[in-house]
C-alpha cells in the first residue's frame, strides 16, 4: 500500500482498513500477514488504538472500535451529498412506496462503496433490512457501476487496476449505453431487483448515486420506467444543488 510518508500513521491506517473489512474480526497475526507488518510493530500499534477506542479487543481478535464512529458520525453529519439528498430520497420512498424496497444514498469512497443513507417501506421484509449489506467494492454492486460509468476509462482502471478493470469494462459500457442505468439482479440477496442512477453534473464524475433496491420489481428495472424517470430528476436535482452551494 502506498502511503503517506509518516511511517507510524501510515502503519495505523492500514490496520484499521485491514479491520474495517473484517465482520469478524482478526488477530495480530492476521493483521500482520494482510500489512507484512512485523507483530512486534502490529501489536505496539494495536494497544494504543484500543487505548483510543479505535480498536476493540476480545479473545485474541481485533475489531473497529466505537472511537471509529466518532469521527465517521462527525464525517456524515457535514457532509453535503447527504444532506441535499435527503428530501429526494424521501419523495423516492413516497414513489415505491406500496413495494417491498429499500431507497438508498450511495458514496464512492476510493475502489468501494457506502450507503450512507437508508430507508424503506412499510412492507419490505426485516430480514431484507438487516441482512443487507452498507460497503460494497465500487465494480461489484449496481451504485457503484452506475459511478464507474460516469469515469473517464483510464480513471476507472487506474481506481481498479487493469484485471477488476477489464472484468467490469462491459458492464460499464452498457451502463453509458443504456443512459446512464444500472441494473442488478439476486447480486446481494437472491430475488432482490435493483436499479441506481449517478448523481453528476455536467461531465463529471459521479459524487454518488440513489440506488432503489427491491423484491418483485422486475416491471421497474428499466430505463423507460416510471420509477427510472423519477430517480433521474432526482439526481439531477440532487447535483444541481450540490454544485450551486459549492465554495467557488
Amino acid at each position: 500500500m502506498q502511503g503517506s510518508g509518516v511511517g507510524v500513521l501510515d502503519k495505523c491506517m492500514e490496520l484499521t482498513t485491514c479491520l474495517s473489512f473484517s465482520a469478524r474480526g482478526l488477530t495480530a497475526l492476521e493483521l500482520a500477514r494482510q500489512t507484512g507488518i512485523d507483530r512486534g510493530t502490529i501489536h505496539r500499534l494495536l494497544k494504543a488504538l484500543v487505548y483510543w477506542k479505535q480498536v476493540e479487543a476480545e479473545d485474541g481478535l481485533y475489531r473497529l472500535g466505537a472511537g471509529a464512529l466518532l469521527s465517521a458520525s462527525s464525517y456524515l453529519t457535514r457532509l453535503p451529498l447527504r444532506r441535499v439528498a435527503l428530501p429526494y430520497a424521501i419523495e423516492l420512498q413516497n414513489v415505491i412506496s406500496d413495494r417491498p424496497a429499500i431507497v438508498s444514498v450511495a458514496l464512492p469512497v476510493g475502489d468501494q462503496i457506502v450507503l450512507i443513507d437508508r430507508m424503506w417501506t412499510a412492507t419490505t421484509p426485516f430480514n431484507v433490512i438487516a441482512d443487507l449489506d452498507d460497503r460494497f467494492d465500487i465494480d461489484g454492486c449496481t451504485s457503484g457501476r452506475a459511478v464507474l460509468a460516469t469515469f473517464h476509462p483510464s480513471a476507472a482502471e487506474a481506481l481498479l487496476g487493469e484485471e477488476r478493470f477489464m472484468a467490469v469494462q462491459s458492464r460499464v459500457d452498457a451502463i453509458r449505453e443504456n443512459g446512464g442505468y444500472s441494473l442488478g439482479y439476486s447480486e446481494q440477496r437472491k430475488g432482490l431487483s435493483s436499479i441506481a442512477y449517478p448523481i453528476c453534473h455536467a461531465d463529471r464524475p459521479a459524487m454518488g448515486a440513489l440506488v432503489v433496491a427491491g423484491l418483485d420489481m422486475e416491471a421497474d428495472m428499466r430505463a423507460s420506467s416510471s420509477l427510472a424517470h423519477h430517480m433521474q430528476r432526482a439526481c439531477a436535482g440532487i447535483a444541481e444543488r450540490l454544485v450551486m452551494s459549492a465554495p467557488s
